[in-house]
């Protein structure tokens, strides 16, 4: 439902205003003028005068000009028409239509919205020659003709001397001068036009399709013509008239008294959908699209809507009256300027933001069916929502309404209005000087050669106003009704300008995913209008001119800037510049902006990364300026010669990957160069403004934040060695060190960068010094930044400088030892990195060193400092002998395994440690000599003393001082000391039970026991020692001393256990003698007899039940039988010779046979010799004496069975044939039998228990 309003909507405006606002100056002008001076402008500008000598030719002036796609039409003062090309401004075509001013131009059709897919039809149908151009003049003549004459040029012909015919050239005489044209937009097909001027008449004119000689047709009661119908009047003169550009469903036009909106005879496309039954017909609509192919594509809709034609079209729906501010007497002077806006071009992004990339707002503003009108009048600015209307008949508003949405306020005079964004304004605007004398103003129509109001001729002789300011392009932001930025714009003769003589075109930016069509599908016939298309929908390619910039001036104060002494310089230049041809550059983005005036055309466009960049370095952002590149390479201009001076050969970082050495000088090593992209274009802009960037902050004195810069802008460059001198040269070191490159390159850089930086802190920070040569500029293998061997010299004339506060052992003297240390490595001298490791006694790195590089026979005459790497002055103090052989340990370990090899033997350490010079030298040779004998020990060396031998008198001398216990482990394996010089040192020290080792190896046992009785008083030892030596002698004198001490003798009752009889000695103990615990001594004795007897006992016991397990398992044993194989004897043959002897041999066999009744089978019963003499049996024996036959055991013999005796016999002999299973299972038969044991006695047992 539409807002509450005022019936009459002629009269009246639809609804009050929703917001009301204006954009004023505050605070003070110097102030605002330098703040405004910092800001950097949104857009940049361009004078294009020079392009256009033509127009001015004779000294004519452009009136009026619209821009369109890839053309732009001026009007001019001597009624000229001039097409251009853009963005050359190439002269097309020249014709002089107007014999006076021209006051308005229109072009129909409408250029395609950027958003328009382009195809062939729609590239066809906007075509240079179906796009009609008409010009409207104060000498009341209305012409329309196309762009281009349709007839082709003749051979060796150019285009633009070709004439239109006449049928292509429609003239209009009105008799009154007309101030507004306005084509339909599909004017090719309906030739439907409206006007009006100073008569106050909107005319709806509709031309024939053809042309009428002498400029006369289309007049009333004129054959031929058509009747023009006034669709308003009376309310002065007409000044403006527009077609919405949505959707051409509205027009809207200005009077003295108001602004008008009506609809025309257009439809939407939502209606004409919805009745598209009750159009005009096919052949009205075939006729339209015949007459302009293609252009259905982006104009939405034709015919008529639900209603009639006569009945909704050129119907007003809203009136809204003319500002309150503008009174009625000057209603006539003030030329509104009427804008409909068009979403489908509108910027999504701010004016600075679309130079990175322009899109398009399409679908994040939703207006619904609505259209905006952007009006600008006088001061003030109205945003108007004009709505559709239900187009129900009847209803209120059913053909639509339209409200007010804002209003703004300006200071100004606006000349041109443009809806740049959802919510940014663009505003051309006039202002005036208010304090100078004015004359009156005559704006409409403008100042023209044959206006009646001027006297002249030429309109550089114009009269009017000499009190006009600088004009200014604004951006006012809608929503806060706040001046976003203003730009002044140097105009040629800009004091004697109205505010009519200023226009303000527009090309809208197009989508980037639009892209020009390919030259293949462009006609060549239309070789002047081609590049149509990738102007209009590609507009995004962007100007770029080598002429003078037009913008004088920043932001600064809108008053007083002629004065000012910041734009001087700007306006001579902009007076002075000489164009040069423009083309479309790729630095320059989105909407295109034209500002005409009558001698001058200037180009705006949105600032591009390179402008912005060309703004910071102007005004000395270096840093932003840095940053800027560093973010977008590609604003560098990559023809930049001046940078000459910053090429050179391109680094690579080196990445060790192993580098090794040895004491041969063997290297073994491996480097990979990682590419680094440097020294482009870009790069050497980089640093160019990177220096400048640098030597600002070190003229402000800002030296710290100076270096951190130099890390940034100096990256791998050689410059680094030129900025190191400059802050060294300051005194300033400290605030570059932490930014100079810590990385390997190829090539390298300069070493005197490095060097000029440790010289700095080897004098003042030695701490700081050895972090940087050893940490953070830190040695890859024998890789350095700088030169290894002149520090080394360096820090060695440091350390020899008796002048300087260094002291041996304080803690600069050794952190430059250790940096001594790390160099020699670099430099592969290991074996001095060693001695001054040696001297930090950096045991670490020393024993790393000796190891690694096998350097122990460059330490083998300094041992003891070798041995005391680990130890400090306080433990050699104070430490006990445990800690003190635990810092050692590595180093006698080492030592120990180089005498086994045979480097350094322990002749060589011994001598060393000997020396009395050594503090704790004796010790040390303990630790030494202590690991090595046991070592030895271990290898079992002691049988043949080993390597050890000839110092086995020094060992025991210092067993016996640092170690007692080892020393009797020592006496007792080993057997090559002295036994003289051994006992000296034991009696010399009391080592009672050394000593008696050592007296009873030498024999003396008497002495050695009397010692343990007298010196030990201890009867265990005694004891021990007497049962150790087992001699009777040695036990009586043990007794004999023992008998008079009750001590002694109650020890020997409890100790002596079974080594003498107890008895004996309870015999020998003196009548009368009190022993105290005597009792407890021989009860002790006794128990331990018990105990002795249960034991006894117990082991007999349990070898009672051993001994019948014996027993049982042997007479198990003996039962079982054993298998053997006997043989007869053959009988020796009786000669003379042997008689005597046969018959002693028969008579003993007899004998044998008769006494031994085992010499038959127990089972056959036969004899093992006889009939079968000289042949082998195979028989069984058991333990009881009885024997069988093998084959009786398996097999019983029956008197059927004796027959094959001999034959089983053989099978036993044959091991039962030659089958396995046949041997196996036999065995397992026998087996069975003989475990049963002896069958006889078996028999016998049986027959006795039956018994």
């Amino acid at each position: 439902m539409p807002p509450p309003h005022d019936n009459d909507h002629d009269d009246h405006a639809d609804e009050e205003p929703t917001d009301n606002a204006s954009v004023v100056d505050s605070g003070d002008e110097e102030e605002e003028e330098e703040e405004e001076d910092d800001e950097e402008p949104r857009l940049k500008y361009t004078r294009l005068t020079k392009s256009l000598g033509g127009v001015y030719r004779n000294g004519d002036a452009v009136s009026t000009t619209v821009v369109f796609g890839d053309r732009m039409v001026l009007g001019t003062h001597n009624g000229n028409i001039h097409i251009l090309s853009l963005p050359s401004l190439t002269p097309l075509r020249t014709y002089h239509a107007h014999s006076a001013s021209v006051t308005s131009i229109s072009i129909s059709p409408p250029p395609p919205p950027p958003v328009a897919i382009p195809t062939k039809r729609h590239k066809d149908a906007y075509h240079d020659r179906h796009i009609s151009v008409a010009s409207a003049s104060i000498d009341g003549l209305v012409c329309t003709v196309p762009l281009l004459p349709s007839t082709p040029p003749a051979p060796g012909q150019s285009l633009s001397t070709v004439p239109y015919a006449k049928s292509e050239i429609t003239l209009k005489n009105f008799k009154r001068p007309i101030l507004a044209v306005a084509l339909s937009p599909n004017f090719r097909a309906d030739r439907t036009f409206l006007s009006g001027g100073l008569a106050g008449n909107l005319v709806l004119s509709v031309a024939p399709t053809g042309g009428v000689a002498g400029g006369s047709w289309m007049t009333l009661g004129l054959s031929g013509g058509a009747k023009d119908t006034i669709l308003h009047s009376g309310e002065g003169a007409i000044s403006a008239i527009a077609w919405s550009k949505e959707s051409p469903r509205y027009v809207a036009w200005a009077n003295e008294q108001g602004i008008k909106i009506m609809r025309s005879h257009i439809t939407p496309p939502t209606l004409q959908a919805q009745t598209q039954a009750q159009t005009q017909g096919p052949a009205a609509t075939t006729e339209e699209i015949t007459g302009n192919p293609g252009l259905i594509g982006w104009i939405p809709g034709f015919g008529s809507g639900p209603i009639s034609g006569n009945e909704t079209a050129w119907k007003r729906i809203s009136a809204i009256e003319r500002p309150e501010n503008i009174p009625e007497e000057l209603a006539s002077l003030h030329k509104p300027r009427l804008e409909w806006i068009d979403r489908r071009a509108l910027l999504t992004s701010d004016p600075d933001d679309a130079a990175t990339g322009t899109t398009l707002n399409v679908k994040d503003v939703d207006w619904g069916d609505k259209e905006k009108l952007l009006v600008g009048w006088g001061g003030t600015v109205w945003v108007i929502d004009v709505f559709p209307g239900s187009g129900e008949p009847g209803e209120e508003n059913s053909n639509g309404w339209a409200q007010i949405t804002h209003i703004l306020q300006t200071d100004c005079t606006i000349s041109g209005l443009y809806m740049y964004t959802p919510s940014l304004i663009l505003m051309l605007a006039y202002l005036t000087n208010t304090e100078a004398p004015t004359e009156e103003e005559v704006e409409t129509p403008p100042t023209s050669p044959t206006s009646p109001r001027s006297p002249r001729a030429s309109p550089r002789f114009r009269r009017g106003r000499t009190n006009a300011l600088i004009p200014e392009l604004r951006f006012i932001d809608l929503e806060t009704s706040e001046e976003v930025s203003a730009d002044e714009l140097m105009m040629s003769r800009f004091e004697s300008l109205a505010v009519g003589d200023y226009h303000l075109g527009i090309l809208p930016a197009t989508p980037t995913s639009v892209h020009p069509p390919t030259p293949d599908n462009e006609q060549a016939e239309g070789g002047l209008g081609a590049s149509l298309w990738t102007a209009a929908l590609a507009p995004t390619q962007l100007f770029n001119s080598g002429a003078q910039s037009i913008r004088s001036f920043g932001t600064g104060s809108r008053r007083d800037s002629i004065a000012a002494s910041g734009f001087s310089s700007a306006t001579a230049a902009l007076r002075g510049a000489r164009a040069k041809e423009v083309t479309w550059g790729e630095d320059e983005k989105g909407t295109k902006i034209y500002i005409t005036s009558p001698y001058d055309v200037v180009f705006a466009t949105e600032r591009s990364q390179k402008d912005h960049l060309s703004w910071m370095l102007d005004r000395k952002k270096y840093a932003d300026a840095w940053h800027l590149i560093d973010k977008h390479p590609e604003v560098v201009d990559p023809d930049t010669t001046s940078l000459s001076m910053y090429d050179e050969e391109e680094r690579k970082v080196i990445v060790h990957l192993d580098d090794d050495y040895d004491s041969d000088s063997t290297v073994t090593s491996s480097v990979r160069q990682r590419s680094v992209k440097r020294y482009t274009v870009a790069e050497k802009e980089k640093r160019r403004i990177g220096e400048l960037w640098l030597r600002d902050l070190i003229d402000a004195g800002e030296w710290k934040r100076a270096g951190e810069v130099c890390g940034q802008v100096l990256g791998l460059s050689s410059r680094w060695e030129y900025w190191v001198w400059v802050f060294e040269a300051a005194k300033k070191i400290e605030e570059i060190t932490n930014y100079i490159p810590t990385t390997q390159l190829s090539p390298p850089l300069p070493s005197v960068i490095y060097e000029i930086v440790l010289a700095y802190y080897l004098n003042h920070d030695r701490r700081r010094f050895r972090e940087l040569l050893l940490e953070i500029w830190k040695p890859e293998g024998s890789h350095t930044l700088y030169d290894a061997r002149t520090l080394v010299d360096t820090i060695i004339l440091k350390i020899e400088n008796r002048e300087d506060e260094i002291h041996k052992g304080d803690t600069d003297w050794r952190l430059l030892q250790e940096c001594l240390a790390r160099l020699y490595m670099v430099l592969r001298e290991p074996r001095n990195a060693l001695r001054r490791y040696m001297i930090l006694k950096d045991a670490d790195e020393a024993f790393r060193l000796i190891r690694d590089y096998r350097l122990v026979d460059t330490v083998k005459d300094d041992i003891a400092s070798l041995i005391m790497l680990r130890v400090t002055d306080k433990q050699l103090a104070i430490a006990p002998i445990k800690e003190l052989e635990k810092a050692t340990y590595e180093a006698i370990s080492l030592l120990i395994n180089e005498s086994d090899r045979g480097i350094l033997s322990p002749k060589q350490v011994v001598e060393q440690l000997s020396s009395d010079k050594i503090v704790a030298g004796r010790l040390f040779l303990y630790f030494y000599l202590r690991r090595l004998w046991k070592n030895q020990h271990d290898q079992m060396f002691t049988t043949t003393g080993g390597a050890l031998a000839e110092f086995e008198d020094l060992m025991v001398e210092l067993f016996a001082e640092y170690d007692r216990p080892l020393l009797m482990e020592f006496l007792k394996d080993s057997h090559n000391y002295s036994l003289e010089k051994a006992s000296a040192v034991c009696e010399r020290r009391n080592y009672i039970p050394e000593l008696v080792h050592l007296l009873s190896k030498t024999g003396q046992t008497k002495r050695a026991l009397f010692l343990i009785i007298d010196k030990l008083a201890d009867v265990t030892q005694a004891i021990s020692f007497a049962k150790q030596q087992d001699d009777p002698d040695l036990w009586n004198d043990l007794l004999d001393y023992s008998m008079d001490k009750p001590k002694f003798i109650r020890g020997l009752l409890e100790n002596v256990g079974t080594a003498i009889d107890p008895i004996t000695l309870v015999r020998r103990i003196p009548a009368g003698l009190q022993i105290e615990g005597l009792k407890e001594a021989l009860a002790k004795i006794l128990k331990e007899y018990a105990v002795q007897w249960s034991i006894c006992d117990g082991v007999a016991k349990a070898m009672t039940s051993e001994v019948a397990r014996g027993m049982e398992s042997l007479r198990h044993g003996q039962r079982r039988g054993v298998k053997f194989q006997v043989g007869e004897i053959a009988p020796l043959p009786v000669t003379p010779d042997n008689i005597e002897i046969a018959l002693e041999r028969a008579m003993e066999t007899e004998r044998v046979n008769s006494a031994n009744p085992n010499e038959v089978c127990g089972i056959c019963e036969k004899r093992f010799s006889g009939h079968n003499a000289g042949k082998q049996r195979t028989l069984v024996a058991f333990a009881c004496g009885h024997v069988f036959h093998l084959h009786c055991i398996s097999r019983p013999v029956t008197a059927a069975d004796e027959e094959d005796d001999e034959h089983e016999e053989e099978i036993v002999q044959s091991g039962y044939g030659r089958s396995v299973g046949a041997k196996v299972t036999r065995a397992a038969l026998l087996g069975e039998k003989v475990k049963k044991g002896c069958s006889v006695c078996a028999k016998r047992k049986r027959e006795e228990i039956m018994v």
